[in-house]
């Protein structure tokens, strides 16, 4: 259910006038010579407004030449902020977002009714990963008065990183309940330290919600120039006239074809795509590549940037101070030879707590997850690997379900991203507090909001069902009459696996040969899509 914590990290707001007319100059950097470099800037800066198309949710109005009033009647509150700041409201019910050269202010709120219990749980379960990441340092926590609520307020800080232009490392971030259930999160992040931010707060104040929340801007894919085969696959796959065709993940394919050649009779399908996991112990797995090629396979190249598989190190910022350059330019070099389209996935499922390189680990900050894929991007740009197709893929819910951790915020922008990735599986009920549920119960919410949101092609990158909690051959033979409904998906990749408990039991079995029942409902349902 959609949450309503408005998480207000407020970081940077400066220049006020009226009642927080103390806060104009001083607010976010104290009387530092840098407040007043920041301070001339604004004076010399265009107001932005005159550009600002209003969403019929919001209002953004000028107080005078270096301060705004910002008022959104969808999310009930209102507060000032600089009048040179640019507005981003393309994804309003994710985040606000108000930014400039030298600090970023985003704007949250959720609805945890029927889910969270409590502020407090949400405030100590959303900070808890700054005290336990050694890349962190809390400087101060504590209460103070919002609006007559009582709210959170805390700072905290981490090291430059070398390859990040205008890195911000400096953050304050607030936590406001509007009622028990309702919160908004301000998160200000800026690359100089953050002063008197308690003035800034004192701007803002809750208002009656009167408006609905309206999702201004289509995402759109952008006209980059790939590669002669890479395009090829891409008009055979994904154009709109495309049909579906289903991939799968063979736990010993690539590296071995001796099962998938078994698997595919069994079928009587062959898979156009196959997937391959790794992290950064390995380099590009060129042998195996090339045996996909010769098998005419195109390969879901997932890598996750983890130190070793089943570390819990994430090396987002060694790769952001350059320490991985070399790494990731032989890399693009080879991928560049193999000379065969590569459906390159890079950390997937960065809204789940369970990934290392997720904002839930990184101080809140989603945008390092995006300076992340776009540094990657730019290495392969930069070495010609034409034949490289991004795949952008989070997962179907956020863990924490916070809006700040919502997959909107990871978005890298339309140039980084060729295809959209859905990722939605019935993972049964073997888990306490987990459901059976149908194709259509997990898709039909899935790919209207996808379809709403992105005008770029679409493809399942991982499914599958479980085996406990009901008919694992129903849901199969029911996935298969149901999945044309979804026309813009034209890949869905079967992950023929199983997860393991922490005993070593079989928790999740997803096999598409796990039985007779199952490899026959997976066969007949293939039929009717063989190319």
């Amino acid at each position: 259910m959609k949450k309503i914590f408005l998480i207000i990290c407020i970081a940077l707001l400066t220049a006020v006038s009226g009642p927080g007319a103390a806060f104009a100059e001083s607010a976010i950097y104290g009387s530092s010579k840098e407040a007043q470099t920041i301070n001339d800037s604004a004076q010399q800066s265009t107001f932005q407004a005159a550009s600002y198309a209003p969403a019929p949710s919001s209002e953004l109005i000028k107080v005078n030449e270096y301060t705004n009033q910002y008022k959104n009647y969808a999310l009930g509150y209102e507060m000032q902020m600089f009048g040179n700041m640019k507005i981003d409201e393309s994804a309003m019910d994710v985040r606000t977002r108000f930014s400039d050269q030298s600090m970023t202010v985003d704007i949250y709120y959720d609805d945890f009714t029927g889910s969270l219990d409590s502020f407090s749980t949400y405030k100590n379960y959303g900070n808890k990963s700054l005290y336990s990441n050694p890349y962190y340092n809390v400087t101060s926590s504590s209460t103070i008065n919002v609006d007559g609520k009582s709210s959170h307020i805390i700072y905290y800080q981490r090291e430059k990183l070398s390859k990040v232009k205008d890195d911000k490392n400096y953050y304050a971030c607030v936590e406001i309940p509007r009622t028990s259930k309702e919160v908004y999160t301000i998160i200000v992040k800026s690359s100089q330290p953050i002063e008197n931010f308690r003035d800034l707060i004192g701007t803002f104040s809750f208002k009656p919600k009167s408006a609905p929340v309206v999702i201004s801007e289509k995402r759109d894919p952008s006209d980059r120039v790939l590669g002669e085969k890479a395009q090829r696959f891409m008009k055979d796959h994904f154009s709109d006239e495309s049909s579906l065709s289903f991939g799968v993940f063979e736990p010993t394919a690539p590296y071995d074809f001796a099962y998938m050649d078994q698997l595919e009779n069994m079928m009587g399908y062959e898979f156009p795509v196959i997937v391959r996991y790794q992290h950064m112990n390995e380099n590009f797995p060129m042998n195996e590549m090339l045996s996909a090629k010769m098998k005419n396979k195109v390969v879901e190249l997932t890598m996750q940037t983890t130190e070793l598989e089943g570390s819990d190190k994430d090396i987002t910022f060694e790769i952001l101070n350059g320490s991985y350059d070399e790494y990731f330019s032989s890399y693009a070099q080879d991928i560049k030879n193999l000379d065969h389209p590569v459906l390159f996935r890079l950390n997937n499922e960065m809204n789940g707590d369970w990934c290392q390189y997720s904002a839930y680990h990184y101080g809140k900050d989603a945008d390092l997850y995006t300076e992340l894929y776009r540094y990657i991007f730019e290495i392969f740009q930069a070495n010609q690997a034409d034949n490289v197709i991004f795949v952008w893929n989070p997962n179907e819910r956020s863990y924490p379900d916070f809006s700040w951790n919502h997959y909107m915020a990871y978005y890298p922008g339309d140039e980084y991203v060729d295809i959209v990735g859905l990722t939605g599986y019935n993972n049964g009920n073997y888990y306490s507090g987990e459901k059976w549920r149908s194709f259509e119960q997990i898709y039909d919410p899935l790919y209207q909001d996808y379809d709403n949101r992105f005008n770029h092609p679409l493809m399942i990158t991982e499914f599958g069902s479980s085996s406990f909690g009901g008919d694992k051959a129903y849901w199969i033979d029911d996935m298969f009459t149901k999945i044309s409904k979804y026309p813009r998906i034209k890949s869905a990749v079967w992950w023929s696996g199983t997860d393991w408990d922490s005993k070593g039991n079989p928790a999740r079995i997803y096999k598409i040969d796990q039985d007779e029942s199952v490899i026959r409902s997976v066969r007949n349902g293939l039929s009717r899509f063989t190319r």
